[in-house]
């Protein structure tokens, strides 16, 4: 005998059956998924991952839950949990809960002082830092918290309640070093002998620093003489050696012999052996042409009526417009000074992606061991968002990254998750950082 299922019976007198159709899978969520993926899968080609679960052990997932948060979206913390609901990240961290009180908790975990040391160590382990020196900065960070690292000082032409933020960048590899914060009545020249320090303390070697003029002082150049530590720095325009080299070299300076190209500027340099606080330095009188045809245009525009009572004083600002001096404790060709200087914008770059594309202000802390995990978080997602940026090259921004690929969604099922097909640019990006996107993945 063979027997035949024909289904189920519709109608017996006619014979009329009808086979169930399988169940398709029921789909649970649609999720962003391309943003998340494509970081994680980049970041986990260095030494990224590891350094983070060797030090942060069972907050490791937490911790990389908010660094996708920063990276992803980059909003005030009190929108994590919105974001986590609807991104990939809930997947990949299913027991992670990113409500305010837990963040705030999670802070002051790694606020301590111990995970911030660890850290450090290790991450300086980790890395290939300091080959060619570093460059040292600091910024601001205004807020309106009560807590003592939070004091008056004065940013700019402005005076706020504030925090100082010192950022240490190795010169070579551009990435984030180390950062200090300090209460912000205290100026950024009586920081850096300690800043140096704390670095020395991690057994980081380092032969030069490049500073800008808000870290010139007497006491400074000494030590840095002292420690055997080259530097480039901008003198600041209130030095007496500043007036001298103005009134002895600036007469001269916009000969043919002092010409240097830097990009699509042309500059007069002009250097000069000089003593510097009694050591042997070099000081550059350079001179931008445009820079001087600005100021001089503007000098002119606000003084016009003043010139007979003022003609010494108003001589001496002609001669300085458009004029910026280094000093040196070690010769650097003509051609390469502004060059070595000008590389302090590295970390200026580095505050503006911190302040704009991680979204480090406003502050929204209320003691130090929260303030201190919070900044610990910043100069990680840091780290990550150069490490990402120097990947993508000049092709894509991070910020363009971010948006391209959380256009690509996930929908989830019961045991996997399904990916759609990639558009060109997605494409372009993944073929950028090297990386393979399946049709489906586990869960």
């Amino acid at each position: 005998q063979k027997s035949v299922y024909k289904g189920v019976v519709v109608d017996k007198e006619k014979k009329i059956f009808q086979k169930r159709r399988p169940l398709l899978k029921q789909e649970k969520l649609i999720l962003d998924f391309g943003d998340t993926f494509a970081i994680k899968q980049y970041l986990e080609t260095t030494s990224f991952f590891p350094l983070i679960n060797s030090v942060f052990k069972t907050d490791a997932n937490f911790l990389l839950s908010l660094i996708f948060y920063r990276l992803c979206y980059s909003g005030a913390m009190m929108h994590a949990a919105s974001w986590f609901t609807g991104n990939y990240a809930r997947v990949l961290y299913p027991s992670i809960v990113l409500n305010s009180q837990r963040i705030s908790e999670f802070f002051v975990r790694i606020g301590e002082e111990t995970i911030y040391r660890e850290f450090f160590q290790e991450y300086f382990k980790e890395s290939s830092f300091v080959k060619e020196g570093i460059i040292i900065d600091g910024s601001s960070l205004p807020n309106q918290i009560h807590m003592p690292f939070s004091q008056w000082g004065k940013s700019g032409e402005e005076i706020d309640k504030q925090i100082r933020f010192l950022l240490v960048v190795d010169k070579k590899t551009e990435e984030p070093l180390f950062f200090r914060y300090v209460p912000g009545s205290i100026l950024d020249v009586s920081c850096l002998k300690e800043t140096l320090l704390e670095i020395k303390k991690f057994n980081i070697k380092n032969s030069s620093v490049c500073i800008d003029a808000g870290f010139f002082s007497e006491e400074n150049i000494k030590d840095l003489f002292d420690e055997q530590i080259d530097f480039v720095t901008r003198l600041p325009k209130n030095r007496l050696l500043y007036f001298d080299l103005i009134r002895r070299e600036r007469v001269d300076l916009e000969k043919s012999r002092y010409g240097v190209k830097y990009g699509r500027r042309g500059l007069f340099v002009k250097k000069v052996k000089v003593k510097l606080f009694e050591k042997d330095a070099w000081a550059y009188l350079i001179l931008d042409p445009e820079r001087k045809g600005r100021e001089t245009k503007r000098l002119l525009l606000e003084v016009a009526d003043e010139k007979m009572n003022r003609e010494e004083e108003l001589d001496y600002q002609l001669d300085n417009c458009g004029i910026m001096i280094l000093v040196s404790s070690f010769e650097i060709p003509s051609k390469d000074i502004v060059q070595a200087y000008y590389l302090r914008q590295t970390v200026e770059k580095l505050f503006g992606f911190s302040k704009e594309d991680l979204e480090l202000l406003p502050l929204r802390v209320h003691s130090e061991k929260t303030l201190r995990g919070f900044l610990l978080l910043q100069f990680i997602a840091l780290s990550a968002f150069v490490k990402i940026k120097k990947a993508l090259g000049d092709k894509y921004s991070v910020e363009e990254l971010v948006l391209i690929m959380r256009n690509l969604k996930c929908k989830v099922f019961e045991n996997e998750i399904l990916i759609p097909e990639l558009s060109k640019e997605q494409k372009e990006i993944m073929k950028h950082l090297n990386i393979i996107v399946p049709k489906s993945a586990g869960i």
